[in-house]
């Protein structure tokens, strides 16, 4: 279990800001409402804006697993700084989820479903 936190904080940014060459994003599917994560190469999927108050952009999709028979794609647009720090992100097909929020979500996609409450009021449990 160690393993698996360590490896979520350094995915998460626990590494140093400055040192850090992928951004993960995490988001949770509106159609299938799994949780889905992603990273950002920093040095090389980010685009510059000509005009306006950004100084790159970059836009990301990320597929559902289909572990449930549900197929669907998030589309992430993100916004940065000129210190390639997300400033703004624009999310279809899903909400932004923080690396808190992303954790919560994945065991709840995870937890088994509950057998225990009947599909209607006068059929018995299952």
């Amino acid at each position: 279990m160690n393993f698996l936190k360590n490896l979520f904080r350094l995915l998460s940014g626990g590494a140093p800001r400055g040192n850090s060459r992928y951004l993960p994003i995490y988001v949770l599917s509106h159609r299938c409402n799994e949780p889905v994560c992603g990273q950002v190469d920093l040095l090389n999927e980010l685009s510059q804006v000509d005009d306006g108050p950004h100084a790159y952009f970059t836009r990301k999709v990320l597929h559902t697993s289909g572990e449930r028979r549900c197929f669907s794609q998030v589309d992430v647009t993100l916004y940065f700084n000129q210190n390639k720090q997300v400033v703004e992100h624009e999310v279809s097909g899903g909400r932004w989820l923080s690396a808190d929020e992303y954790e919560a979500e994945l065991a709840r996609f995870r937890a088994p479903a509950d057998d225990t409450t009947p599909t209607s009021p006068g059929e018995p449990h299952a």
